[in-house]
């Protein structure tokens, strides 16, 4: 087992953050743990500390009001003076599509469908393709 590193940065701290996709992030820390930390399988890596972020998500399609993001002290680039503050109570929920109810669609419902204005119209577009690759 290696020493444990010390951490920079405190619960509570508001920072930013580069996440691994390039994405530049504004959160507070609301746990600190070291790499591998809650797995069985892989030794826990007390040389690199680790921050768990929670970032307010301004689209409302998460009803928590935040997003969670686990990342090493050399991602962070630095502190936020002012206080990032995640209220999930005032934030406007955004339903999927297929959640939303579909209100004031008329529908008109046919007995039979005319086949002959189909037909007539699939027989003159398949005579117009043979009129273009005969030219």
């Amino acid at each position: 087992m290696s020493k444990k590193s010390k951490f920079k940065h405190k619960v509570g701290q508001s920072v930013k953050f580069k996440f691994y996709d390039g994405s530049v992030h504004n959160g507070k820390i609301e746990s600190l743990g070291y790499r591998n930390e809650d797995v069985d399988y892989l030794p826990t890596e007390y040389s690199q500390p680790m921050y768990t972020c929670h970032v307010p998500d301004n689209s409302g399609r998460y009803s928590r009001g935040y997003m969670i993001y686990t990342v090493t002290e050399n991602m962070i680039k630095g502190e936020i003076d002012s206080p990032i503050t995640i209220s999930p109570y005032n934030k406007q929920r955004v339903l999927p599509i297929d959640t939303m109810g579909i209100s004031n669609v008329e529908v008109e419902v046919v007995d039979e469908v005319d086949d002959v204005e189909v037909t007539e119209s699939l027989d003159t577009a398949i005579q117009r393709q043979k009129k273009f690759l005969n030219r």
